[in-house]
């Protein structure tokens, strides 16, 4: 049976005024179905009976998601990051055992305060962290270690960073081979990474060291910059590259693929419904970041 069948008394508009329970459910599976697929008003409405306008209002008054509570028995190694959308970003942090989200909120830009506020209010919920996996930022790493936290540098986020500075295809020598040695990053021990860097910049040291002298001011600058600032965000994020490999093996993650992967589903999915006003947004993507810690998706038709 169709929801439009399962919800009417024998095809009775009426039914609807009469059973609020049947009524609130249908709107929560038009809004599952909203955010989930590629519908528009029009098609929702024919699959349930309504008008375009009366499917706008459902979606305009469905209720913001919140983080479903779970058990905090369990300790927690907690993956953390944020993506941007046009106006605001969304700071998630996600659970990497249970592949769940069980905190975020919408900020303007990423700060290490925010970060701090969210594991505090985590640890205020009952949850034990024994790990954090995260970033880059400047001064997070350090104050999380500080708070005594282990921590994991996001291995992916380094490796775009070098290639941000040598670019895919670096056209010298030494630039490619550093290249190449980060992208060896995931799959290396921290013994046989430590030992390919220091070979390359043994055979290389006399290289970055070379200087550019502007004839006209008199001032100098080191001739390969980039590649120097390549090998110094790697020397940078040393001792936390290897952090997952003092845990068994598993139970933490050397990136933060857990959360990228499903930001870009989010995105994809809030690209879908162009034109939509900040608080609706807002909304979706609250539903999206709840479904996506657990609760089953909806199937297409709506119920």
């Amino acid at each position: 049976q169709s929801g439009l069948q399962r919800y009417r008394c024998a095809g009775c508009r009426r039914c609807f005024q009469s059973a609020p329970k049947h009524r609130l459910i249908r709107n929560r599976e038009l809004w599952q179905s909203y955010a989930w697929h590629r519908q528009t008003l029009a098609s929702l409405g024919r699959e349930t009976g309504l008008s375009a306008r009366q499917v706008r209002r459902i979606i305009r008054l469905a209720p913001t998601s919140q983080p479903k509570p779970t058990s905090t028995e369990e300790p927690v190694v907690l993956v953390t990051d944020t993506t941007y959308f046009d106006r605001y970003g969304v700071m998630v942090f996600r659970c990497w055992t249970r592949r769940q989200n069980l905190l975020w909120y919408f900020v303007g830009e990423e700060t290490v305060p925010q970060y701090l506020t969210g594991i505090e209010r985590l640890r205020q919920m009952g949850y034990t962290i024994t790990a954090v996996v995260c970033d880059g930022l400047p001064g997070l790493i350090q104050t999380l270690t500080t708070l005594g936290y282990p921590v994991q540098y996001c291995q992916f986020h380094l490796m775009k960073t070098a290639t941000r500075y040598l670019t895919r295809h670096p056209q010298l020598l030494a630039g490619q081979e550093l290249r190449r040695l980060s992208l060896t990053l995931p799959k290396s021990t921290q013994a046989v990474f430590r030992v390919g860097l220091q070979e390359w910049y043994g055979w290389w040291q006399e290289f970055l060291k070379e200087r550019t002298v502007d004839l006209a001011t008199g001032h100098w600058q080191y001739t390969h910059r980039r590649i120097r600032a390549a090998y110094r965000s790697i020397v940078r994020a040393w001792p936390y590259l290897f952090t997952y490999q003092r845990f068994p093996q598993g139970t933490v993650p050397n990136t933060t693929n857990t959360l990228d992967g499903s930001f870009s589903q989010l995105k994809q999915k809030v690209h879908v419904h162009r034109g939509l006003n900040y608080r609706t947004q807002i909304k979706l993507v609250s539903t999206l970041l709840t479904t996506s810690s657990g609760e089953q998706k909806p199937t297409k038709n709506v119920h």
